[in-house]
C-alpha cells in the first residue's frame, strides 16, 4: 500500500465576469461569477475521504445513467481495491464551507513507451460502468473552471489524466473539457465500447420473441444439459438479508465461483486481495442502501454460476457474471442469464445494463447500447507534451499510413 499524505492542499480560485470560456452560456457565466471565493481542496487522506460520505451524497446527481456509480459508497468500495496500487487525489470544490463538486481521482506513477509518467485517473475498478465529475448542477461550471485552474497551476504534479467510463454528454466530456481547453491544456475525447442494455418495460414474451432461433436453441440445449446433472436451483439474495448469515454464505459462494472461472488467470477474480476487498465492502454498503441483487445457480447442489448486480433508480447493473470453467460445456452462465433476465421483467424496472464491452454473449441478449467515451488531458510537462504529440498526432498518422499500405482482403497483387 502506498503511504498516504495526511492533509489536503487548499487553493483559492477566484473568477471575474468576462473571463469565462467562450463555450459557456451566459447563465453559466453568471453562476461562475457569483461563486467568487470558491476553493479547491486536494483530499489525499483516506480517513478524510471516508468522512465525506454525507456531503458527497448530497451533491451526487440522480441523473441517469450515473446512478449508484456517483455515490460515495461506490467510490468507497472501489478504493478498497485501488489503494493497493494508487494514492488518493480527490479534487474537491467548496462553495464557502459546503462541498459542491468532486473530481474523484487517484494518482500513480507508471511508464509509457519507456518514459516515466505521473498519471491521474478516475477512482474506478473493472466493474465500474459509469463515472463522471460529481457536482451540484448550479456549481458545474464554476467547479469545472476551478478544477482546470488547479490542474493548470501545477499544485498536483501530473503528466496525463485519463477519465474513462463517460456517458455521452457527461459533465467531464463537456463542461470540464471546455474549461480545460480554455486553461490551455490539450485534450482528446475518444469513443469506447458502449454499455449494452435490455429495456425491461415490455413483457418477457415480447422481448424473448425477438431473440434469434439459433440463440434460443442454444439456451434450450444448455437447460437440457444442466437437468442431466441433477436438480437445478436458482437463488437470489437482495438487501432484505443485510447483516444475515445468509448474505455472507451466498457472497462466499459467489467468490468461490469466481475463483473457479476463467478470470482466475487475469488477477481480477474475486478471490484475489483487491477484488475481494472491493466486493466485500460493496456488499456491506449495497445491502445497507437497498441496492444489492445477487444470483446463484446450482445443479445437483453444486454452485456453477453467479451474477452480482446493483439495482437502483429503476435500473439493474450487472457487475459480475462468472461460471465454473470446469462446466463450460454445459453453459451454466447462459441458463442463469435466461432465468435471471426473465425474472427482471414485470418488476417495474427500466433497463438491465450488462457493462461496457463488446462480448459476444452481451450482443446476443442486448437490444441497444449506451455510447461511452474517454477524456484524456495532457499537462504542459515534458512527458505530457511528448504523450500529447504521440497520442494526438503521430500515432493517428502512423495508423493512417498503415491502413493505406494494407491492401483490402481479397485484393490481388
Amino acid at each position: 500500500m502506498l503511504p498516504q499524505k495526511t492533509l489536503s492542499r487548499v487553493s483559492k480560485v477566484r473568477f471575474a465576469a468576462g473571463k469565462m470560456p467562450a463555450t459557456f452560456d451566459r447563465a453559466a457565466g453568471r453562476a461562475a461569477a457569483d461563486s467568487r471565493g470558491g476553493s479547491v481542496r486536494i483530499v489525499s487522506a483516506p480517513d478524510e475521504f471516508g468522512a465525506m460520505a454525507a456531503a458527497w451524497n448530497a451533491i451526487a446527481p440522480v441523473r441517469q445513467p450515473l446512478s449508484v456509480f456517483g455515490r460515495h459508497e461506490w467510490f468507497d468500495a472501489a478504493w478498497q481495491w485501488q489503494q493497493l496500487s494508487a494514492g488518493l487525489k480527490l479534487l474537491c470544490y467548496y462553495d464557502g464551507p459546503n462541498l459542491a463538486a468532486v473530481l474523484p481521482l487517484v494518482f500513480r506513477e507508471t511508464r509509457l513507451r519507456g518514459m516515466p509518467v505521473r498519471e491521474l485517473a478516475f477512482l474506478t475498478v473493472p466493474d465500474t460502468q459509469f463515472c463522471d465529475m460529481i457536482a451540484a448542477e448550479r456549481h458545474c461550471v464554476p467547479a469545472a473552471v476551478a478544477f482546470a485552474a488547479e490542474l493548470r497551476q501545477g499544485h498536483v504534479e501530473w503528466d496525463v489524466m485519463r477519465l474513462g467510463y463517460l456517458a455521452e454528454n457527461s459533465i467531464a466530456s463537456t463542461t470540464l473539457r471546455d474549461a480545460l481547453v480554455e486553461a490551455g491544456l490539450t485534450t482528446r475525447v475518444a469513443s469506447l465500447p458502449g454499455n449494452p442494455f435490455v429495456s425491461l418495460d415490455a413483457g418477457w414474451d415480447t422481448y424473448y420473441a425477438t431473440r434469434s432461433r439459433r440463440f434460443k436453441k442454444a439456451i434450450n440445449l444448455a437447460a437440457n444439459r444442466l437437468k442431466k446433472m441433477g436438480a437445478v436451483q436458482i437463488e437470489r439474495v437482495g438487501s432484505n438479508v443485510k447483516d444475515s448469515p445468509d448474505l455472507n454464505r451466498i457472497l462466499d459462494c459467489a467468490i468461490g465461483i469466481s475463483a473457479r472461472s476463467w478470470k482466475q488467470g487475469t488477477g481480477n477474480s474475486l478471490n484475489h486481495a483487491g477484488p475481494q476487498a472491493f466486493i466485500r465492502r460493496l456488499t456491506e454498503l449495497a445491502a445497507g442502501s437497498g441496492w444489492l441483487s445477487l444470483w446463484i445457480m446450482r445443479a445437483n447442489e453444486r454452485a456453477l454460476a453467479m451474477e452480482y448486480q446493483l439495482a437502483a433508480d429503476g435500473n439493474v447493473y450487472a457487475l459480475r457474471s462468472d461460471f465454473d470453467a470446469e462446466f463450460e460445456d454445459v453453459s451454466p452462465g447462459t441458463h442463469l442469464n435466461r432465468c435471471m433476465l426473465e425474472g427482471l421483467f414485470g418488476q417495474g424496472l427500466v433497463r438491465y445494463y450488462m457493462g461496457p464491452g463488446n462480448n459476444p454473449y452481451k450482443q446476443r441478449w442486448a437490444e441497444q447500447v449506451e455510447p461511452m467515451q474517454s477524456l484524456t488531458v495532457y499537462a504542459g510537462t515534458l512527458a505530457g507534451r511528448a504523450l500529447a504529440a504521440w497520442e494526438t498526432t503521430l500515432k493517428p498518422m502512423v495508423a493512417a499510413v498503415r491502413d493505406r499500405l494494407v491492401k483490402p482482403s481479397g485484393q490481388e497483387s
